[in-house]
């Protein structure tokens, strides 16, 4: 049973004497230079807080939107997109149901929590809803694209199968590079819990995927961006936001899933096709779930965001990446920080704030975040110092994004732009994990932390001396901070050593400041892992 949720209404942004600024209750707090800091104490400190503060959150349990019938059974993210604040509770917005975003960046977001805090009770609250969505969101045998998830539904709409009352979509389309990832979703569901329903599901979709695979050009991708499920009718043939189909092949190939030989064509297709096109000509494509787009030109920032942290993760997978990469930075900060909605600045305190996509560009926490994640690695990987302090304010930005109990407010320099279940809480708070492989010492001194993971971790243990945990997956670079000297590293009780061999398999280690360690893992067995002080 739940109970109405009441929550301490905050000012969006007010001036107080002393001409202060307030976002989201908090007083904006800037260094000597001007340049932003975290309103919550250090780095170290303040982005833990903001992490755990989004979760406990959605672990209080979230008021349904209705009071009877199968909407009171549920929590209101199921079946609503977002939220406004009026005065003390939630009020679902009426937009639209943008599933297909939710369930990947939710999933995502509550398994590194969970690699990070070994709090699962994240990840049970989203397995509770993707169940949900399986049972209700999957078009039939007899369809066209048969068992594909769809990726969008009304808003209070209890069966999930299409955005129509907006009159952009028709019943039973779907945008495949969002059913494709939430096919990823359930495939590392299996990785996580092993329950064999999640891997037949994800084989379903990836077999239709590979029958439906074609040729990519400047002009159509190598499946349609839209495609009505039922027809096979599409309106829409080019889009650029395929990495998540990306991955989910190359998992069920190391899997030893399907036809290898059909999945290892989509692979080398989908390769040519992000090269060749949308790396050269910029029209990194696609609407989000409620946009209907008919374009090879239109711009999108998560279709680029998500090719450059893919990129952080594959460097093999583009030869020339560490030339594209500080371009692909430049892109988003010409089209999506420079450039900005009516009255809205992306440059403030120090801070690059990003817009979404070309008909949308409002300043969003969320594609803030992503900056920052992308600057953070970058500078890992090229020690350059400009990125370290754009990733520092930029995220910085984004602690002001919701009050102190969590309650977020996507876009405080906007006016009625409502808090998007998918970007508060999933699609953003995800980011801090990459931004700290990139720079561990923003993650909370004298404390053990797996920061950030390739690969699915099922069970995760922490004991004053050592860390423990277990994959199913036998490639993985696993990235961890932590109070003690790692002095061995074993896979299935086998030490790994400390520089690159035949086998692939080895550790590095850096001392951080305050005398913790930074250790990051490279491994190609799946089994325990065990870290420890000696």
């Amino acid at each position: 049973m739940f109970l109405p949720l009441l929550v301490k209404a905050q000012p969006v942004s007010k001036k107080y004497s002393g001409n202060e600024t307030v976002f989201s209750g908090h007083r904006i707090v800037l260094d000597s230079a001007g340049k932003l800091l975290p309103w919550y104490s250090a780095p170290g400190k303040a982005y833990d807080a903001f992490l755990h503060s989004r979760w406990n959150f959605i672990k209080s349990g979230i008021a349904p939107a209705a009071d009877t019938g199968v909407l009171s059974r549920y929590p209101q993210y199921y079946f609503y997109c977002a939220y406004f604040l009026k005065g003390d509770t939630l009020k679902p917005d009426s937009w639209m149901n943008d599933v297909g975003e939710k369930i990947p960046n939710w999933f995502e977001s509550a398994r590194l929590y969970y690699g990070y805090s070994g709090d699962s009770t994240p990840l049970s609250i989203v397995r509770k809803l993707i169940d949900y969505h399986m049972e209700r969101g999957i078009a039939p045998a007899s369809f066209s694209w048969a068992f594909i998830p769809f990726a969008n539904a009304n808003a209070g709409d209890t069966v999930f199968n299409g955005f129509t009352s907006a009159s952009r979509f028709e019943q039973y389309e779907t945008q495949v590079d969002h059913s494709a990832e939430i096919a990823l979703t359930w495939l590392q569901l299996y990785l996580s819990n092993g329950e064999e329903k999640y891997l037949v599901a994800a084989r379903r979709v990836a077999d239709l995927l590979a029958a439906k695979l074609r040729t990519g050009s400047k002009n159509q991708s190598p499946w349609p961006y839209l495609v009505n499920a039922k027809t096979g009718r599409s309106r829409s043939e080019y889009g650029a936001n395929w990495t998540g189909a990306y991955v989910l092949f190359e998992k069920m190939i190391a899997l030893k899933q399907g036809d290898r030989s059909r999945y290892e064509k989509v692979l080398r297709t989908l390769k040519d096709f992000l090269l060749a096109f949308p790396l050269k000509t910029g029209y990194w494509t696609d609407g989000h779930s409620d946009t209907y787009v008919n374009s090879s030109s239109y711009r999108s920032n998560l279709s680029a965001s998500n090719f450059k942290l893919f990129l952080f993760d594959h460097p093999d997978f583009d030869k020339n990446w560490k030339k594209d990469l500080p371009q692909l930075l430049d892109w988003t900060e010409k089209y999506f920080v420079d450039r900005s909605a009516p009255g809205e600045t992306g440059r403030l305190w120090g801070a690059y704030i990003v817009g979404e996509q070309d008909s949308f560009l409002y300043k969003m926490d969320y594609q803030t975040a992503r900056y920052a994640a992308e600057c953070a690695r970058w500078y890992a990987v090229s020690n350059d110092k400009r990125f370290k302090e754009k990733a520092f304010r930029s995220l910085n930005f984004v602690t002001y994004c919701s009050d102190s109990s969590g309650v977020a407010n996507e876009s405080p320099l906007s006016n009625g732009i409502s808090n998007w279940w998918s970007d508060c809480y999933g699609e953003g708070p995800r980011m801090f994990y990459q931004a700290f492989a990139g720079i561990p010492e923003w993650s909370p001194p004298g404390e053990n932390h797996l920061l950030y993971s390739t690969a699915i971790i099922s069970v995760i243990s922490y004991h004053p001396s050592s860390v423990q945990y277990q994959s199913r997956e036998r490639n993985g670079v696993e990235y961890l901070h932590l109070n003690f000297r790692p002095a061995s590293v074993l896979i299935n009780g086998e030490a790994l050593g400390k520089s690159a061999n035949a086998s692939g398999q080895f550790f590095e280690t850096r001392q951080l400041r305050n005398g913790d360690y930074f250790l990051k893992i490279y491994r190609k067995r799946a089994g325990l892992v065990v870290v420890r002080d000696k």
